[in-house]
């Protein structure tokens, strides 16, 4: 009964460590994502505002 219970404490633990490493790896992610995209509008925007400007 007892190993029964330790395994179970085992398991639960293991769950939770594995579903808290993913959750920083997709926040990591997620702002590594979003620092890059945020880079492309702004390249994005200063392309569109160079052809304004030569093309009045």
């Amino acid at each position: 009964m007892r190993m029964r219970t330790r395994r179970r404490g085992q398991t639960a633990v293991e769950y939770i460590l594995v579903t808290a490493s993913l959750f920083f790896v997709f926040v990591i992610m997620h702002r590594a994502l979003q620092f890059s995209i945020a880079n492309q509008f702004k390249r994005g925007g200063m392309v569109i505002m160079r052809v304004y400007i030569e093309n009045p």
